[in-house]
């Protein structure tokens, strides 16, 4: 993989001394970084040079480009989230670094073809979603069995996006920090203060992300977050697998899909749950997605007897789910 260059313009220094210290520093990262403190500075530059990125500070967009044709793609730094420009990519400049250069990296990568951009050091950790256009398949069942095989193997992650968790043991405890609080520290790039101390909760040699404890804290969460803490959790919180669980969080949980690199998809043989993989195919084709559609795998679950009124942990992990999903991932019994 051939190095790239990329600019930061900004009007705040500070914010691009500690961004361009985090990116010279991020292992497997291949970027020759070049800091600018004004747009003369720039000007000058690209007179003679040429710049594969630049990011640019969302009041210093529209003047940066004129005259020059030596970008090839120019990001601009957006101070307010969800802000995007009919003719400009845009990322918001407020996130984690790690979370801000995973966003501008895709960018690039769609907009020139060019994979091989993504980081090597990224590529490590598999992530794995489970999601299902029909209810009540099992799917949150589904999704903590197998990350808990997956666990005793190599270090795992669940994360659950379902506005209310079946499984009683997985919801947040006193003192406990769900998945809302894990993306305020993400959002403020605090996750390295946590990165040697017990961030996440355990159960049964299992990692995990409390789901939210309040529906309203899921809606406010925005897709590109949730996909930056995902892989930040394969690049930098050392992770080998992270089992996603798919359910209707964030402004658009479909996206999510695209962050994966394997999906199951529980269905059920009824005509009506037929007819909504079938709804749900059509859309990913006609939306131009089918490279989403060829990551899914189609699996009929095991039905799942529950004894108590929620379902039990330690039941589900000796339940013919259990069986069904150590041959389905290739785990040894």
């Amino acid at each position: 993989m051939k190095d790239r260059s990329m600019g930061i313009l900004d009007r705040e220094p500070g914010y691009v001394r500690r961004l361009a210290e985090y990116i010279t520093t991020k292992e497997g990262c291949r970027l020759r970084l070049f800091t600018f403190d004004n747009e003369q500075e720039v000007s000058s530059y690209l007179e003679n040079g040429r710049l594969d990125i630049l990011l640019v500070g969302q009041s210093m967009a529209a003047e940066i480009m004129k005259g020059h044709n030596s970008v090839g793609q120019l990001i601009v730094l957006s101070e307010e989230m969800g802000f995007q420009e009919s003719d400009r990519r845009s990322v918001y400049k407020f996130q984690s670094s790690d979370g801000l250069l995973r966003e501008v990296m895709d960018c690039y990568a769609k907009e020139r073809g060019d994979e091989d951009v993504l980081q090597e050091s990224e590529k490590q950790g598999e992530i794995i979603g489970v999601y299902s256009p029909v209810k009540r398949c099992g799917k949150t069942i589904f999704s903590f069995v197998l990350a808990s095989v997956l666990a005793e193997q190599c270090k795992c992650l669940l994360i659950s996006l379902d506005e209310f968790c079946i499984i009683d043991e997985l919801r947040p405890k006193d003192h406990e920090k769900d998945l809302a609080d894990i993306m305020f520290l993400y959002r403020q790039n605090s996750m390295e203060s946590f990165r040697d101390m017990n961030l996440f909760s355990r159960l049964h040699g299992l990692e995990y992300i409390p789901p939210v404890s309040f529906p309203w804290d899921l809606r406010q969460i925005r897709t590109e977050e949730l996909a930056g803490l995902v892989r930040w959790a394969v690049s930098e919180g050392g992770y080998e697998k992270v089992v996603l669980d798919i359910g209707e969080g964030g402004d658009s949980p479909l996206e999510l899909l695209d962050v994966c690199r394997q999906v199951y998809m529980p269905e059920q043989e009824d005509p009506v749950s037929q007819e909504k993989i079938h709804s749900f195919e059509s859309y990913m084709k006609v939306s131009g997605q089918q490279q989403i559609l060829d990551k899914i795998e189609k699996i009929s679950l095991p039905a799942v007897k529950l004894e108590a009124k929620m379902a039990g942990a330690e039941s589900l992990l000796w339940s013919p789910m259990e069986k069904f999903t150590r041959k389905i991932s290739g785990a040894g019994e």
